[in-house]
């Protein structure tokens, strides 16, 4: 989904491509545009039913493990 601007590379006074921008996302767990380059994979195991899944989340809520928090109930993290 294309985002308008990226957050990250905004706090970072960076200029990100059009070609990132067009393959970047909403972060789920924060909501803020990010840009392809400012991506990352998280992997959960659901609890209801064990099956190994992922999401791409922002750089800034995995390094800072914001992402174990969203939908704690249902999910169990691997990374």
């Amino acid at each position: 989904m294309p985002v308008p601007s990226c957050a990250i590379c905004s706090d970072l006074n960076a200029t990100p491509s059009q070609a990132d921008l067009d393959s970047g996302d909403y972060c789920p767990v924060c909501h803020r545009p990010t840009c392809h380059r400012h991506l990352t994979t998280v992997r959960f195991k659901w609890r209801e039913t064990g099956q190994v899944d992922s999401a791409k989340i922002c750089r800034n809520c995995k390094t800072t493990y914001q992402h174990r928090y969203w939908d704690s109930a249902r999910r169990d993290w691997i990374s």
